[in-house]
């Protein structure tokens, strides 16, 4: 790989420390936080220039330059991380096995006690993960900080051969002792010989 330049509102050089050397450099701030600037960051003529080590180190930016292309580019290491962690969960998301249809829905309920999207996602199947993915975005916790589920029951049935359904009971509470009760009403079977919710119905 060609020597790696970024020229854009931030521009990368060769021979930094001969052109710093002797100038007074800004206080750098990134998200209000002051970072330590050895000349890695410095002005001239109206023009920002930073340094490649620090956008990667500080801005979690990789930056390639092509030569022979006159072509550059950037990326982002962060969201190139999280969109590896992101295809590494929906693997596991599809090859998860649970034991049985009763760990399904303890899971499932555990996951809305606690607030965990990735919980309950994980014991869906295909149509209701899409469902579910579209209403939590990235964020991946569901419902809100008060009232909060104190306590559940889970009844079941058996309603034919591998397929069970699950009415559960929350109990929320609130700071100032409110209480609120809240109904779901799962339905668990087979998915590619997996269990999962295959019906879910809820009053929160």
């Amino acid at each position: 790989m060609k020597k790696k330049i970024l020229f854009f509102a931030f521009l990368l050089i060769i021979g930094l420390s001969s052109i710093v050397y002797g100038m007074n450099l800004p206080k750098v701030f990134i998200m209000e936080k002051e970072i330590p600037n050895s000349g890695d960051f410095f002005v001239k003529d109206n023009t920002v220039y930073v340094n490649e080590e620090a956008l990667r180190w500080n801005l979690g930016i990789d930056v390639f330059y092509d030569k022979d292309e006159n072509r550059i580019r950037l990326y982002p290491t962060d969201k190139m991380q999280l969109e590896a962690r992101c295809e590494m969960f929906e693997e596991f998301a599809t090859l998860f096995t649970p034991a049985s249809p009763d760990e399904v829905a303890n899971l499932w309920a555990e996951g809305v006690k606690t607030r965990n999207g990735v919980l309950q996602y994980v014991v869906f199947n295909k149509s209701l993960k899409d469902e579910f993915f579209k209403s939590v975005g990235q964020s991946w916790v569901t419902g809100a900080s008060s009232p909060w589920v104190e306590s559940y029951k889970i009844n079941k049935e058996k309603i034919a051969p591998n397929l069970w359904k699950y009415t559960i009971t929350f109990t929320a509470t609130t700071s100032a002792k409110d209480k609120y009760i809240w109904n779901a009403v799962l339905t668990v079977g087979k998915e590619n010989d997996k269990w999962r919710i295959v019906k879910l119905e809820k009053d929160f």
